[in-house]
């Protein structure tokens, strides 16, 4: 009886200083989640976890000459979690522009106008007035003031919209590439996410920050004009409807090729042919259990597809295409890469079988993800491997994984750095990729933790803590657990949270159990505290009585970073010592290492590629 007393005074203790057993500081907010059992320590679900859900029917039309787009859809929204939602709060996107908008960078004036029409609100089909609506930022809040939704119910909305899309072939997200060439994300009013941790997440969009979104069902319909293809997120539905058998061959031959297939080309429209002779053109895509839709549609685009193996267990095939204006020279390339890059992220990192049945790339203007569908601008000359794999490596984060990115974006933005720094070099046959430039920025004050939430950052400060900064500590993970043990804890943390919401403490915490060992001492440096990575060669001195020289390499930054020496002997022979960034795991300040017995040292080397270091000034010896 004594022992459980003081058992379970330690459990209140370690409770009560917000704090767990293992050291890292939780939030409040997200502690009453393990409090509820929605997660738990061990990193995986808790056994009260839910989410909810949605299923869209989505019928969209979109006017190339006018810009306009319309729609209507039928959401049928199923409430899993145990409590009673008086609103249902949808985000729309779109209202960037509306006057008064709160945005991250400047638009252009002429692209500013009334944000999204709303028309014909209906819950349940009954109309929602104004006075239960209440709009504001890029939210709107249907009141559910006489008929709440209860836990474990459903209920069903019907909206018709519309806005017009950004004239500037510059803006952001949202692009007219050309005058008859559209990328179009962000155009439903979608629900947001309500979960376990904040309720309703109240994350407005301005620009920077991007997803977070509840994994949904859709029925996609997009009308255009006669003269245009459209490609979405999910599978195509009706391609016998619209293609002439010649080119509905060819489309249904790339599903199997493991080489680069035209579907059509821009000579192909230009010479007819390619569609079948209609009014308009009616396009219908699926998709299920993904956390948002998107489309492109061009009247004169090339179309590039091939297949990939993504899953040698089943032999399960991802359709892979890329779509792009005849002058864009780098985009010839982009199908390929695409594939054998989705082949190396399904068999090596991180080494989890692709998702989705397929993934297009379209020649836009920006360098940005979506589910199943890619908008990236042309770089001309120069090699698109990095940008091409940076962001179909999304797909997994935050796509299977539905991360926080509003908050979190490192979760997503960091794992997408850390797979294009090792599969560009994969795929170009390299060794020359670097980090990206968190040497010269960490330790800076706008070098923050990547535990402070992304909704509260904007420039550089962003862009350190989402991706120079996790990049290079997940680069020391690889580097400190190895490839086997690394590759082991991404599968668990994949098989537990894949089409969940895992918030950073469970990756920390599955991380730490599938490990078989406790990594606070890496997390809690690299993620939650000021600092920055520096070693340097303290000293050389010469150890008579062992006849070797020991070199003394000094731990001065405090995020802990591994120990990668070149010493070169007077002999012309080389030696390289390895240490992982474990050596500093007890806090001391310096290491020391022995040269080879009887040899005399010309130099020495600190450091390599795969390490960040802020001052490389002391990574250099010589007599």
């Amino acid at each position: 009886m004594l022992r459980i007393l003081i058992v379970s005074f330690f459990i209140c203790l370690f409770q009560g200083t917000g704090f767990t057993q293992n050291g890292l500081f939780v939030h409040r907010n997200i502690r009453n989640a393990y409090d509820k059992g929605t997660r738990s320590f061990d990193g995986k679900p808790g056994a009260n976890y839910w989410q909810n859900k949605a299923q869209y029917t989505i019928e969209a039309s979109l006017d190339p000459k006018k810009r306009m787009l319309k729609g209507h859809e039928t959401v049928v929204y199923f409430n899993n979690s145990p409590d009673t939602l008086k609103i249902i709060r949808l985000k729309l996107t779109h209202d960037l522009y509306k006057k008064g908008g709160q945005r991250d960078a400047e638009v252009d004036p002429e692209d500013v106008d009334d944000g999204t029409k709303i028309e014909n609100l209906r819950i349940n089909g009954r109309t929602i007035g104004e006075k239960e609506q209440r709009r504001f930022a890029t939210f709107l809040d249907v009141l559910l003031k006489n008929n709440p939704l209860a836990p474990k119910s459903s209920i069903q909305l019907e909206v018709n919209w519309s806005y017009t899309i950004p004239a500037d072939p510059n803006a952001t997200r949202e692009c007219r590439c050309d005058p008859s060439t559209y990328f179009v994300p962000y155009f439903y009013p979608q629900i947001a996410v309500y979960d376990d941790l904040q309720g309703w997440a109240n994350t407005p969009y301005n620009g920077l920050q991007e997803f977070y979104n509840d994994f949904s069902d859709y029925d996609l319909t997009i009308t255009v004009p006669k003269s245009y293809m459209v490609w979405a997120t999910g599978e195509w539905q009706n391609p016998l409807e619209i293609l002439e058998p010649a080119t509905f061959e060819k489309w249904n031959k790339a599903h199997l090729s493991e080489s680069v297939m035209s579907v059509f080309t821009e000579a192909d429209l230009k010479n007819g042919g390619v569609f079948k002779k209609s009014k308009q053109h009616v396009f219908r895509y699926k998709a299920s259990n993904v956390p948002d839709v998107t489309f492109a549609c061009s009247d004169h685009y090339n179309w590039d597809a091939r297949s990939v193996v993504v899953d040698d267990l089943t032999g399960r095939r991802t359709f892979v295409s890329a779509v792009y204006a005849t002058d864009a020279k780098d985009f010839y390339k982009v199908a390929d890469i695409a594939a054998r890059g989705i082949r190396l992220m399904s068999t090596w990192l991180p080494g989890y079988p692709f998702p989705y049945p397929c993934e297009t790339v379209v020649h836009g203007n920006d360098g940005m993800e979506y589910p199943m569908m890619v908008n990236d601008y042309s770089l001309g000359d120069r090699d698109p491997t990095g940008l091409t794999a940076h962001e179909v490596a999304h797909t997994y984060f935050p796509f299977m994984m539905g991360v926080n990115e509003q908050r979190y974006a490192w979760m997503d933005e960091g794992w997408a750095s850390f797979f294009d720094h090792f599969l560009e070099d994969s795929l170009n046959n390299t060794s020359n990729n670097a980090l990206r430039n968190y040497s010269a920025v960490a330790g800076r004050d706008y070098d923050v933790p990547p535990m402070t939430q992304s909704q509260f950052l904007n420039g550089r400060a962003y862009g350190i803590a989402s991706y120079d900064r996790p990049q290079s500590a997940y680069v020391v993970l690889l580097d400190l657990l190895g490839y086997e043990k690394f590759h082991a804890c991404m599968r668990v943390y994949m098989d537990r949270w894949k089409g969940k919401h895992p918030q950073p403490y469970d990756f920390f915490y599955t991380w730490n159990d599938a490990s078989g060992q406790s990594l606070d001492w890496f997390w809690k440096p690299w993620f939650f505290e000021w600092g920055y990575p520096d070693l340097g060669i303290q000293g050389v001195v010469k150890n008579e009585a062992a006849n070797c020289f020991v070199i003394t390499i000094e731990r001065k930054g405090t995020l802990p970073i591994p120990v990668w020496l070149t010493i070169v002997y007077a002999d012309g022979t080389k030696e390289t010592v390895h240490k992982t960034a474990e050596i500093w795991k007890d806090g001391k300040a310096n290491i020391k290492i022995n040269a080879a017995t009887g040899k005399t040292i010309s130099e020495i080397k600190l450091g390599n590629r795969n390490v960040p270091d802020s001052n490389s000034k002391d990574n250099s010896w010589k007599p």
